[in-house]
Order: C-alpha cells, then sequence, then structure tokens
C-alpha cells in the first residue's frame, strides 16, 4: 500500500518494510494479547530490559471522561538504527538469542528476557495503531503502524509471507528534528521522551492509540499487575519503571505480610533435572488480608527475571484452598529459559510441565508448597488462640445463659484453633462458630431437646405415650455415653493415683481433694474447697481459740504438722473437714485431737451448720478407733481409692446397660481406652449377669496400650 512518507532528513532510498507470514498478526497480536494491557506492557518492559535500558516510563493517558486515550511505554536503553530495525524489529518471529548458547547473556551482561521475536506485535492486542521511535547515536526513525492496514495487506497477499510497509514519519534524523506535532493528538507524550532521552541519544517509545480496550485500567492497578510479573526485578538498582512518573517499587506488588518464609531474602536449593542440578531461589509471604482476586494467589515462576509460569499456581497442590487464598510464592529458574527449545508459553503465562524436564522441578515444587501451607497453618493456629479467646469472652458476655470455667475456656480455644484458621478471616463466620460450640460445650442442644420430649411427655396422650419416652430415651443415649466417658476418665485418674500413693511418690494430696471431692466419696460430688475455713481456723488457732489436747504419747522430733482441707457444699449446710496423712503415715493421737479441735471449733462457730470430718492415713493406732465420734470418719488410702473406683465403674456398668449402645459408637472404645485395665476387666466380670454388658464386651477391640 503507498503511503505518504514524511521525512526531516535525506529522502530514503529503500522503504522500511516489515515482513511476516500469513495470519502471523491476528494471531501473535490481537488474539493472544486482546484486552490483556498487563501482558501488553510486560512484553514491552521486557524488551526494554533487553535493550540494556536502566529506566522506562509507561504513561496512561485519559480523556476528561477518564476512559484511556494512550498507552505509551519508553526508555533508555540502546535504541535501534536503520540497520537493526531492518534485521531486527522489522523481522517477526527472529529469534533474539543463539540457538547454540540459549543461556547466554546479552547486553550488560543481563539474561536476556525476550527470546521468540513477537513481542514487537502485542501493543495490537490493545490499539489500532502504534507508533515506534527509535533513537540511537543522537539519530531518530519514526515509524507508525496500522493494524486494518496490516490486515488489509495480508488478505491481499496472494504469497504466505506479506509485506507491510509502515508510515515513514522520520528517519534518521537527528532527535532535536523530531517534531512532537506529528504525534496526531499525543504530542506531549513525544515531548517527554524526547526530555528524557536527550542527554543520552538514544531510547526507544512505543506510542498505543486507538485502544481497544473494553474496560479501564487505572494506573494503581496497572502498577500492582506488573510489580507481580516483574517481581525479581523490582529490587535491581540498574532497572527502575514508572508508571505516570510514579516509581514502580515492592509496595505496589507486595502487601504487607502476615507471615514470610524466610523472614528476609531468599532461600536457595537445587533440583535434579535430566541435564544435571540447577540452581532454584525461593520465598513466600502470606498475607494478613487477601484484597487480590483469587487467580493472584499462589507461585509465580520467574526465569531471567520475568514470569515464566503465572499465578495461579500451586505445584498441583489442591485442598488448600483457604490457606493458598493467602499466598503470595516467588520462585526464580532462571535455567526454565535456557533449555535448547522453548518451554514457555508464547504470552509467558504457563511452562509445559508435561516435560520430562521439568518432572523433579514440579515435585520439589509440590513438597515445597505443602511445606509452605503448614508451616502457615501452625502460624495461625497460634494466631487463632489469641483470637478465638476474644471471640468465646464475647461469646459468654453477650449469652449471659452461657458460663464456663477459665480451664474449660483453655480447653475450648485449643479445640476451636484446630478449626477457625480453615474458615478464614471472616470474622461472622467464626463468632457463629465460636457460639455453636460453646453452646455444644454446656450441652444445650441436647437438653433443649430433652426438655421439649419431657414437656410432650407430661401431656400425657395415651396413644403418644409410649412413642415420646423412647424418643426421650434415644435422645438420653448420647448424654449417658458422654458421662459413661467422664467415669471411665475418673477411673483411669484413680487408678493412677494409687500407682502413686502407694508407690510413696510425692504427690499434693492437699491440692488433689481440693480439686477433686469426688475422691473421698460420690455424696461429696457438689462439695468445693473453702479456704477462707482454713484462714478462720489458722487465726483462732494464733489467738489460742482452739486448744488440741493433750495426750501421753510424745509428739515425735520429726512430727509434721499434716494438711487439711475444707469443704462444704453452695450454702454452706455441710462443712467437711479434711485432715491427711501420708500414704505410708499411721494416724494417732495428735491427728485425732487436731481433727476434733477444728471440727468443734467450727461447729460452735457456725452452728447451723452440719460439721463432720475424714481422717485419711495408711493405717489408725487403735486407740484413736474407739474415741472416734458419729461425725468423725476414718479413711484408708487404699480403701478410699479402690472404693471411689468400685462406685465409679458400678456407674459406669449402669450408664452402658441402659443405653442399648452400639459397640461400634467411638465412646465406647475411648470408654475402654480411658480406663484402661481395669475399667475392661471389671466390665467382662460386670457382663457375666449382665446380657446387655455381654453382648457388648465381646464386640470391643482389645485395650490399646
Amino acid at each position: 500500500m503507498d503511503q505518504e512518507n514524511k521525512n526531516y532528513g535525506n529522502s530514503p532510498v529503500t522503504p522500511l518494510e516489515l515482513r511476516f507470514s500469513h495470519n502471523v498478526i491476528e494471531h501473535l497480536g490481537l488474539k493472544l494479547y486482546q484486552n490483556k494491557p498487563t501482558n501488553v506492557l510486560a512484553e514491552l518492559v521486557s524488551n526494554s530490559w533487553d535493550a540494556n535500558a536502566r529506566n522506562v516510563w509507561i504513561d496512561l493517558s485519559t480523556d476528561a471522561d477518564g476512559s484511556p486515550t494512550s498507552v505509551a511505554v519508553a526508555d533508555n536503553g540502546v535504541g535501534m538504527d536503520e540497520q537493526k530495525l531492518v534485521d531486527n524489529y522489522l523481522v517477526v518471529g527472529k529469534a533474539k538469542r543463539d540457538p547454540s548458547d540459549p543461556g547466554g547473556k546479552i547486553i550488560g551482561g543481563r539474561a536476556p528476557m525476550g527470546r521468540k521475536g513477537i513481542g514487537k506485535l502485542a501493543p495490537f492486542g490493545v490499539a489500532k495503531e502504534v507508533d515506534l521511535i527509535s533513537v540511537s547515536s543522537g539519530l531518530s526513525t519514526w515509524l507508525r503502524f496500522n493494524y486494518d492496514d496490516m490486515l488489509g495487506e495480508e488478505h491481499g497477499a496472494a504469497q504466505s509471507l506479506t509485506v507491510y510497509r509502515p508510515k515513514e514519519i522520520a528517519r534518521n534524523v537527528p532527535l532535536a528534528q523530531i517534531n512532537a506535532n506529528d504525534a496526531d493528538g499525543e504530542k506531549e507524550v513525544v515531548k517527554r521522551f524526547i526530555e528524557r532521552i536527550e542527554e543520552k541519544g538514544a531510547g526507544t517509545l512505543v506510542l498505543a492509540r486507538k485502544l481497544t480496550l473494553r474496560r479501564p485500567i487505572s494506573p494503581q492497578q496497572l502498577m500492582e499487575s506488573l510489580g507481580r510479573r516483574f517481581t525479581v526485578t523490582l529490587a535491581r538498582e540498574d532497572f527502575k519503571v514508572e508508571v505516570n512518573e510514579v516509581l514502580l517499587g515492592e509496595s505496589h506488588a507486595f502487601p504487607t505480610w502476615e507471615l514470610r518464609i524466610p523472614p528476609e531474602g531468599v532461600e536457595t536449593t537445587t533440583v535434579n533435572t535430566r541435564h544435571g542440578p540447577k540452581e532454584v531461589k525461593c520465598w513466600v509471604g502470606f498475607v494478613a488480608e487477601a484484597s487480590w482476586p483469587q487467580e493472584q494467589a499462589g507461585v509465580g515462576v520467574y526465569a531471567h527475571g520475568k514470569i515464566a509460569q503465572d499465578r495461579p499456581f500451586f505445584f498441583g497442590n489442591k485442598g488448600n484452598e483457604i490457606f493458598s487464598r493467602y499466598m503470595y510464592g516467588v520462585v526464580e529458574a532462571d535455567w526454565v529459559d535456557e533449555l535448547s527449545y522453548d518451554a514457555i508459553s508464547t504470552d509467558r503465562t504457563s511452562i509445559d510441565w508435561e516435560d520430562a524436564e521439568f518432572d523433579e522441578f514440579k515435585k520439589w515444587g509440590g513438597e515445597k508448597v505443602k511445606a509452605w501451607i503448614n508451616a502457615y497453618q501452625r502460624h495461625r493456629k497460634e494466631a487463632a488462640k489469641a483470637e478465638d479467646t476474644k471471640l468465646v469472652d464475647k461469646v459468654i458476655e453477650n449469652n449471659t445463659d452461657l458460663k464456663v470455667r477459665d480451664s474449660e475456656k483453655e480447653h475450648l480455644v485449643e479445640l476451636l484453633a484446630d478449626i477457625t484458621p480453615r474458615l478464614g478471616k471472616e470474622s461472622e463466620d467464626k463468632e457463629k462458630l465460636v457460639e455453636a460450640a460453646v453452646r455444644a460445650w454446656v450441652h444445650e442442644p441436647a437438653r433443649k431437646l430433652i426438655k421439649k420430649l419431657w414437656e410432650e411427655a407430661s401431656l400425657f396422650d395415651a396413644d403418644k405415650f409410649s412413642l415420646v419416652v423412647q424418643r426421650l430415651v434415644d435422645q438420653l443415649v448420647p448424654e449417658s455415653l458422654s458421662l459413661a466417658v467422664v467415669f471411665a476418665q475418673r477411673v483411669y485418674a484413680l487408678t493412677q493415683l494409687e500407682n502413686h500413693i502407694m508407690l510413696g511418690k510425692e504427690t499434693q494430696l492437699q491440692t488433689l481433694i481440693e480439686e477433686f471431692p469426688w475422691i473421698l466419696d460420690n455424696s461429696y460430688e457438689k462439695f468445693f474447697a473453702r479456704r477462707a475455713l482454713k484462714t478462720i481456723c489458722d487465726e483462732a488457732e494464733k489467738e489460742g481459740l482452739i486448744q488440741a489436747r493433750a495426750s501421753h504419747v510424745s509428739t515425735p522430733t520429726d512430727y509434721t504438722k499434716p494438711d487439711f482441707v475444707f469443704l462444704s457444699n453452695a450454702d454452706d449446710a455441710n462443712i467437711l473437714v479434711v485432715e491427711l496423712k501420708g500414704p505410708d503415715a499411721t494416724a494417732s493421737w495428735p491427728e485425732f485431737h487436731q481433727l476434733h479441735s477444728y471440727m468443734t471449733f467450727l461447729q460452735s462457730r457456725f452452728s447451723k451448720s452440719n460439721v463432720t470430718g475424714i481422717l485419711v492415713a495408711r493405717n489408725f493406732d487403735e486407740g484413736i478407733e474407739k474415741q472416734k465420734s458419729n461425725a468423725m470418719t476414718y479413711k484408708k488410702w487404699q480403701d478410699l481409692l479402690l472404693r471411689s473406683r468400685r462406685d465409679h465403674m458400678d456407674l459406669l456398668a449402669a450408664l452402658l446397660s441402659g443405653t442399648d449402645a452400639d459397640a461400634n459408637d467411638a465412646r465406647i472404645q475411648q470408654i475402654c481406652e480411658l480406663g484402661g485395665k481395669p475399667v475392661r476387666d471389671f466390665l467382662v466380670q460386670m457382663s457375666d449377669n449382665n446380657t446387655v454388658l455381654s453382648d457388648l464386651v465381646k464386640k470391643l477391640g482389645p485395650v490399646k496400650s
């Protein structure tokens, strides 16, 4: 097609021509990069890198309505003279690297980003018209390419090779003679380019106009997208990219990390390939809030400073999306782009992972991603404990009917911390889960249902009564099994306690009885420690209000005052004084008088209460056995533990017999595992006279050690 060529220097003898194969403009320009401005600009920035530019300037121009009018990419690289334009730029698909040395360096010792020689067509994915101004050694050439004209030449060509002559605005003219007014409304872009490279006298400007973008892109969006595509090069001092005169930095690519591995720098390792070990560098960051779209999370693989495998990518890991959603991983593997063949897709978004060359690399990546996610899960669990503690406190504060002890809250938070990290970071969902968990912890749902069934039963409909009762029994099964598990735990605790005490191991018996008064007898289940009573007795003793009776038995020189535990029920109607001697000691007159004096003093102080006492020791002096009052009880450690364990096993057997329990129920096996061999042996013994237990015991598996 004949075009009017306007020149400021000597008229060219030979027109500059773009030669390309049939359909290549449409397939490698429009279709490959259509409506993908970030990919287009990434190709142009890559060309600037390969031209050894130290600075790249991207300018987005908009009209009064904010709609984009042009996109310009300028650099201060080496530029192209007429010969380089003819030999390289105007030849579509010419390889940019020496096939015999794909890993070789280019100008300035840089590893090349470009490879296929088709990046020049990228602007046609977003524009109908592209201006190229390239300056080398102070001389400038300005060409204008029109997409519709190029397609016209292609469709009209009789041969497979199409020749297109771009409009020559200028050719081999001094930079100072370039007329910015020839930019047809974009003269300010050209003027800025001239000012930026004037001192060096070299550089290139690509100006895309008549844009075909369906959606506008803001400078901020562009900076974030480019930052993620050129993550590896952002830290270099010799390559700076500006978007609308704002320097592109790590802050545009990366948010604030909640967790970074390693905390600084990169981890360097090697991966085995068919061509020997290859170096790989990597790091990962997990964000506190995933403000990016799902497709921008994951791992990016970079080669020669440019993305080779775009996100979302996880080296084949699946099922951890709730955590990988917050992950931004960077893997540098230059060797991927240094093979004798090209294993990276044309649009630089994916690697050919079916290639056996990458088998070990993919395996390494899968293990690395899994390790990163596991580390993040551990981090989130620790963070979740603090968050869940606040949520539990909030739920309890907002629901006065829910009460849990501090020790219960600790266990509840520990359990929740295994779950809440998988809910992501939606606080509303977590609050709902925490409230449901607290209510389940205090058995509220089951109790509400059982209460409703009892209310139905109280109406006594003769036709429905038996059905309601059966439903009630069914609903009581899980509660009975839960109680059975509790009793099995107590049996286990009593067995372990017996071992400690009878082997003479040091045990804080006072604290033990204060916390677990049911060890003394099931009737003390609702008693609790009253340290205030001990304080009252101590003060009375100092003031001489409590007098221990004298005894003809001399006090041993190594005598130590026994421990006392003071217990009572909620209204102090019953007060219990417990005197504890060591598991290898015999209680005698000093212990008898001491306990008796405390009991009589408290009875005189709290006349409306019923004050009783228990003396616990290994054995008892024959004399004090005769003087024991009705208000005083003696208990031997051995008998105490055996009786308590037997009582709990009796209750356990009764609960199991009355629940029609299924041997496959996990709680049944837990009962045997928690209670250990004593529980299993006891159930076997009880099953001799109990058909229900007999059938159940036969189905139970062996007790795990």
